[in-house]
């Protein structure tokens, strides 16, 4: 017997990382609403790696961005694919690009994109959307939309022992913390002063704090090794995928306002956040599958070790249990 031929979608996705794991929120209720569709993701180079190992997606396809005869060629496989639907998570110029290549093709082409709202967080914008689509309310208050989800990661854990937490020599309860990096300005970070005074009373507690980031949080995770011993130095050291693995058996996760944030947070644990005076931190702050407290000060020097320690309390950081089995 011959089996039918699956119906095509669509999901367009890229951007910074924040928006990456927001969009994926969407992603999640496109699948469960075609759950026996081709899924193929159009989107740019820059989070492949992670993206790769989502089991929402049936294909990924990384020229989304592409400019020129190239960026032609990406309008005329989809012509040539012939999907049902295309999704637009992401809305700019790329996305209108590609729109234009598939006129008179026939396909239905599905804004879905976040709104510039004043007032509405990222993740309720882009739920509303979905929802004016057809898929689900469009009418979500601040806090409703349901929150991207990498627990995924859990199967790829249990096949490579590199997302393992004695791989990065972390035994015991342990927790994650993500200071911004050199590109942010001074005044805008907490000190690491500051750090190093929280891993130290986090180790009194029994609990080993693991600095995480990129190679611009390097000063901050060799300080705070070189000060508190036992502590843990992984910044620049592991890839996404592999600190969302780490997230979902953390006991917690604190962090500044930074990208990698959002990807700790939508692993599940529960986090407190740190915020410099000016924006909202509600219309900015990562989602996921527990609570997260935001913290935020006129100078983020003002925010002591322990009410950090308090606000992971409140958030829950103490009593529950990693995520991940």
């Amino acid at each position: 017997m011959i089996d039918a031929v699956k119906e095509i979608i669509y999901v367009l996705l890229w951007g910074d990382l924040p928006s990456t794991v927001r969009g994926l929120a969407a992603c999640q209720r496109i699948r469960d609403a075609n759950p026996r569709a081709k899924f193929i993701l159009l989107t740019a180079p820059d989070y492949e790696a992670l993206l790769k190992h989502c089991p929402y997606f049936s294909q990924i396809e990384t020229d989304a961005t592409a400019t020129g005869p190239a960026g032609k060629l990406t309008s005329k496989r989809i012509k040539v694919t012939k999907p049902k639907y295309v999704y637009d998570l992401v809305g700019d110029a790329d996305a209108r690009r590609i729109k234009g290549g598939l006129r008179f093709s026939g396909i239905k082409w599905v804004e879905a994109a976040p709104r510039d709202e004043v007032g509405v967080h990222p993740v309720e914008s882009a739920a509303a959307a979905l929802g004016r689509c057809g898929l689900g309310r469009d009418d979500y208050r601040l806090g409703e939309a349901p929150a991207p989800d990498v627990s995924w990661v859990d199967y790829l854990a249990r096949t490579s022992r590199m997302l393992e937490p004695e791989y990065f020599g972390l035994n015991g309860p342990y927790a994650l913390l993500a200071p911004a990096g050199e590109d942010v300005k001074p005044n805008l970070r907490w000190p690491r002063e500051r750090w190093a005074s929280l891993a130290a009373t986090l180790l009194e507690q029994g609990i080993t704090p693991a600095i995480v980031g990129g190679p611009t949080t390097r000063d901050v995770g060799r300080y705070v090794a070189e000060n508190v011993p036992n502590s843990r130095d992984i910044t620049g050291k592991a890839k996404l995928v592999q600190l969302a693995g780490l997230a979902r058996r953390t006991r917690f996760v604190f962090g500044e306002d930074t990208d990698l944030l959002h990807l700790l947070v939508a692993a599940g644990p529960p986090a407190a956040a740190l915020y410099p005076d000016g924006l909202d931190p509600a219309l900015r702050a990562p989602r996921g599958a527990s609570p997260v407290v935001l913290l935020h000060a006129p100078v983020l020097a003002q925010v002591t070790a322990d009410e950090t320690l308090q606000a992971m309390r409140v958030a829950g950081g103490f009593e529950e249990s990693p995520r991940a089995a």
